[in-house]
């Protein structure tokens, strides 16, 4: 039986309201972040993100070491455990890390493809200057 636990914290990181979604499995963790903007998000947008628009989620897969131990939890001490981490903290710090390493990847991608972006146009301007060249002397 696979058992898949989800959690979604919302959180205020100075400038902007974050919806971070952790998904558990039996053999891995995956964390994905969305910037829902700078006023405080009512539920409706919530139910609405998760319900509607979850493919906004970009999830970043990352093979779980620690596997989870899941076995059948009481509702009440579920809805408890979950009040609990409500008030004791936010982002767990294994979210923080995988999203930390997300976002180098994608700094990664982006220079390279810049730098692809920009070697192209240098070999455009080259091309460009050598036909203006090869025109300029065909002869009479």
């Amino acid at each position: 039986m696979m058992v898949i636990q989800s959690c979604l914290t919302i959180v205020f990181d100075g400038s902007f309201y974050k919806a971070i979604l952790e998904c558990h499995d039996d053999n891995s963790y995956s964390v994905a972040s969305v910037i829902l903007g700078s006023s405080e998000p009512k539920m409706s947008l919530i139910l609405k993100l998760i319900n509607q628009d979850y493919q906004r989620f970009h999830f970043h897969y990352e093979p779980d070491e620690a596997r989870i131990v899941t076995k059948h939890i009481n509702p009440k001490r579920a809805q408890r455990l979950a009040n609990k981490a409500m008030k004791s903290h936010g982002i767990s710090t294994q979210a923080q890390s995988t999203l930390q390493k997300q976002f180098e990847e994608k700094k990664k991608l982006r220079k390279a493809q810049h730098s692809t972006e920009k070697r192209l146009a240098e070999e455009l301007r080259y091309q460009k200057r050598l036909a203006k060249h090869r025109k300029k002397h065909r002869g009479h």
